[in-house]
């Protein structure tokens, strides 16, 4: 989504200035009233009313050591996999995704003398 334009959001701060409530602006402007109360308290912090950029945390799981981790981790859970690099089990799964490995689970035999859980039943 894009920010407002810098004219837009000077026309609203100075119809606020000149004595009109938040509530009238939201109605003629058609905006949020905590989009204009963000802008008032932007003007009066820095100044301006130039949009903010929101800083982006770098990519945690570099791809080359993931890869090389689950070679030589197979068994690895996704929470293990990312403890070990800082990041979230999610976060994990999306790169393990990006580089081509599945983590499905096999299910267990449960062939005749089993139970569901895998344990060997007694049978006469």
């Amino acid at each position: 989504m894009n920010a407002y334009s810098l004219d837009l959001r000077k026309l609203v701060v100075a119809f606020v200035e000149e004595g009109h409530t938040q509530a009238e602006e939201a109605r003629q402007f058609k905006l949020y009233p905590g989009t204009i109360s963000r802008w008032i308290k932007l003007k009066r912090t820095t100044g301006s009313l130039k949009a903010v950029a929101v800083p982006r945390s770098p990519h945690k799981l570099p791809l080359d050591a993931l890869e090389k981790y689950e070679k030589e981790h197979p068994d690895a859970f996704l929470r293990e996999i990312g403890s070990h690099f800082s990041c979230g089990k999610d976060a994990v799964a999306r790169a393990l995704k990006k580089l081509g490995f599945t983590r499905k689970k096999t299910k267990k035999f449960t062939g005749k003398g089993m139970n569901r859980k895998g344990k060997y039943l007694l049978i006469k």
